[in-house]
């Protein structure tokens, strides 16, 4: 992996997150360079991003006062992106919600800005409101398919956005990144933990889908990236709507990966471990501990058997490539496929960030496949 930060294995994932989602290195560089030579400082983390992240919507409104739509979106589009890569790494408090907000606020200024607008769209689930952005499918006369897009472990729907972009739309697809339990807004506005059973979420999102006259019930996908990838399977394992389902990275016991973490002291680990509690709703990390033992597809996935894929890379620091190939072994569908990506024919590391285009693009045709 490149290591921007040498021998920092969670500020240097967190750059190439940042590219990975349409940051530009030479952007990044200028307001985080000063820190490669200092000792780790949260509040200077997120006080450089959320400088990089003002710069650019200064930029963005000269450019929109001058009638540059599309300059400006881009430049709305990276503040959004460098605003959330710093709150990642940030703790809960009124700085991280302060970035946040920033983040969402810039995000939107790109959609009112853009030429093929995205929809808000909000999906009543047990959890209360569920929100997304669907990207709509182009060139698509009648009811098109869709792929729901979820986050992982410490992202949001607007880096999903940066993640995809117009893959599948360009291919006829529509898709539909999404906030649910334990991420996003549901969490850091509504305080909303995650859970084990994903297919409650997943059933009301599906439900949501199946009455827009836009969208065909009967080609509807589920892709989940990082922890993503146990969301997406389990939720798919108990929703036959689900027609096909794909992880960006594969998942087997996402509790086991967090008992080995915490015992070894990982620095292989994306944000700090204060994200464990704050993700599982719980007061301590022991707590946290136990309740991420749920979080293991070994009951579900022999019940899947619907269309699976799974994208890992090869040298994974996070979750290894062993437990992705226990996922794909486990797993009942008749149609499955893993796809191993080893450095020279994609990204190598934890959701291919690397090198994450040969992933995207496989993921996406793969879909086209499918629905």
């Amino acid at each position: 992996m490149f290591e921007y930060f040498p021998g920092n294995y969670m500020w240097s994932g967190a750059v190439t997150l940042s590219m990975m989602a349409g940051g530009e290195l030479g952007q990044i560089h200028r307001a985080i360079s000063p820190l490669r030579n200092t000792e780790p400082n949260p509040e200077a983390w997120a006080s450089a991003w959320d400088g990089a992240g003002a710069l650019q919507v200064e930029f963005a409104e000269k450019e929109r006062s001058l009638g540059m739509r599309g300059a400006a979106t881009a430049r709305f589009l990276r503040a959004s992106n460098y605003y959330l890569t710093g709150e990642r790494q940030t703790p809960p408090g009124p700085a991280k919600s302060n970035s946040y907000e920033r983040g969402l606020a810039a995000f939107a200024s790109a959609v009112e800005l853009m030429d093929r607008p995205l929809e808000r769209v909000e999906v009543p689930s047990p959890d209360g409101i569920l929100p997304g952005w669907l990207i709509p499918a182009h060139g698509v006369t009648g009811p098109a398919p869709v792929v729901v897009f979820y986050n992982g472990f410490d992202v949001t729907k607007e880096l999903l956005y940066g993640f995809i972009r117009e893959e599948f739309a360009d291919r006829g697809i529509a898709c539909l990144v999404i906030d649910t339990p334990g991420t996003g807004e549901p969490l850091r506005l509504r305080g909303v933990p995650s859970r084990p059973d994903y297919e409650v979420p997943t059933t009301a999102i599906v439900d949501h889908l199946v009455t827009r006259p836009d969208i065909d019930p009967a080609r509807i996908g589920l892709l989940g990236i990082s922890l993503g990838g146990y969301y997406a399977p389990r939720g798919a394992s108990f929703e036959p709507r689900i027609k096909a389902v794909a992880g960006w990275g594969g998942v087997w016991d996402y509790g086991a990966v967090w008992q080995r973490r915490w015992a070894t002291a990982s620095k292989s680990v994306s944000v700090p471990f204060w994200q464990l509690p704050w993700v599982m709703g719980t007061d301590t990390m022991e707590q946290a501990l136990e309740k991420v033992r749920d979080f293991a597809l070994a009951d579900a996935l022999p019940r899947l058997n619907q269309p699976l894929l799974i994208v890992h890379g090869a040298d994974d620091k996070a979750i290894p490539l062993s437990d992705a190939r226990q996922a794909f072994e486990a797993a009942g569908s008749g149609d499955k496929q893993l796809i191993v990506l080893d450095g020279a024919n994609g990204g190598a590391e934890h959701c291919n960030t690397d090198d994450p285009d040969p992933a995207r693009q496989a993921i996406a045709d793969w879909f086209v496949g499918r629905l």
